[in-house]
Order: structure tokens, then C-alpha cells, then sequence
């Protein structure tokens, strides 16, 4: 009968092998950090949890059953105490839910620095994201840009997939509408100015 430690659901794609949570959590934390690290090196971009799941469990090898919920916390707080350690800007900013707000696991990212928790989150989550583009290279506004809050709704984000940086599709700008040389109102579609 085999132990809880070799039961976790997780196993190599490579030979189908069974490896322990401790052993899947390394594997995924390195390539997480990864993940997140070339996240940010496009002002903007920000990654889901789904999606870093998917992500680090094709790069490392390894992956698991279970639902992500379960175990992708873990992997946040592993990433954002080595970030902590190393004297690196949170890249688990970069990391957000469906709805696209950070976890409640961002809260740790405070806990290691010793610092209160603010009223908005979400706030303390942009500057972090904007630490993170500004570390890793990304090319910000010359102004100096505004910490991102990640868009809700309206616009379609601009984010990292398995494939690679995908951006929000400009629309076309819309034609130019005629008028009329003599008082500057817009021409109906015949081109004959009724006002003249």
C-alpha cells in the first residue's frame, strides 16, 4: 500500500512515475518564478492562476489531478518568499484569479514584509506589478506609467500564454467622414450637400 506522501497526484509526464508533493511543489515553484519573471518583462502582462498552473506543470514535467485550488497557494507563497529572500519585487502580483484580482494568498507577500494590510489589495498589488515590469526589463511609459490595475471588464487584458505575449487588438481607426467644402457639415452618402 503506498503512503500519503507518494499518493499526492502527481506524477512525471515523462515515465508516469509518482513523485511526492515536496518533489511536484520544488519543481513548480522554480518554474513559476520563471514564468512570472518573463511575465514581467511586459509592462501590463499579468498571468492567471489557471493559467501559471498550466504553465509550470508543461515546463517542469510534472502534473497533478488535482484541482488548482487546492495546491497553486502554495506554490504563490514558495515563489513569493524566494522573491522576499532574494530582495526581488513580488512577482505573484502578476498572478491573479479569473475575476482578475489578486488571491488571498497575495496577503502573505505583506506578511513577509511585516507590513499592515492595506484596505485595497488590489492597490498595493499594482505598485507591486509595477515593481516587477520596472526589475525585469519592461519597457515603461515614458512618463514613468501609472501602477496597473488590471482591467475588469471593458477591454480584452494584455497577458503571457503557453504561446507566448498575446496583446489587445487595436480596432481600426473609423474612416473619415465627407463634408462639405463651403459650411463644414458632414455629407450624407450621396456626397450633395442639402445646406448650400
Amino acid at each position: 500500500m503506498r503512503d500519503a506522501a507518494t499518493t499526492s497526484g502527481a506524477w512525471r509526464t515523462t515515465d508516469h512515475e509518482t513523485v511526492t508533493f515536496r518533489d511536484a511543489s520544488v519543481a513548480w515553484a522554480l518554474a513559476a518564478h520563471e514564468v512570472l519573471a518573463e511575465t514581467a518583462s511586459g509592462y501590463g502582462y499579468f498571468v492567471t492562476v489557471n493559467d501559471l498552473a498550466e504553465q509550470i506543470q508543461e515546463m517542469s514535467g510534472i502534473r497533478t489531478d488535482a484541482p488548482t485550488r487546492t495546491w497553486m497557494d502554495a506554490i504563490l507563497r514558495k515563489v513569493a518568499r524566494r522573491c522576499h529572500n532574494a530582495g526581488e519585487p513580488p512577482l505573484t502580483s502578476l498572478c491573479v484569479k479569473q475575476n482578475h484580482k489578486v488571491s488571498e494568498s497575495y496577503r502573505y507577500v505583506l506578511e513577509l514584509a511585516h507590513l499592515p494590510v492595506p484596505a485595497d489589495l488590489e492597490v498595493h498589488a499594482a505598485y507591486a506589478r509595477w515593481q516587477c515590469y520596472a526589475a525585469y526589463g519592461a519597457e515603461i511609459p515614458s512618463d514613468g506609467g501609472i501602477p496597473p490595475l488590471i482591467p475588469r471588464g471593458g477591454g480584452a487584458p494584455r497577458r503571457v500564454t503557453a504561446a507566448g505575449p498575446v496583446s489587445t487588438p487595436k480596432p481600426d481607426p473609423e474612416a473619415r467622414k465627407a463634408v462639405c467644402s463651403f459650411c463644414f457639415t458632414e455629407l450624407p452618402a450621396n456626397g450633395v450637400c442639402y445646406y448650400c
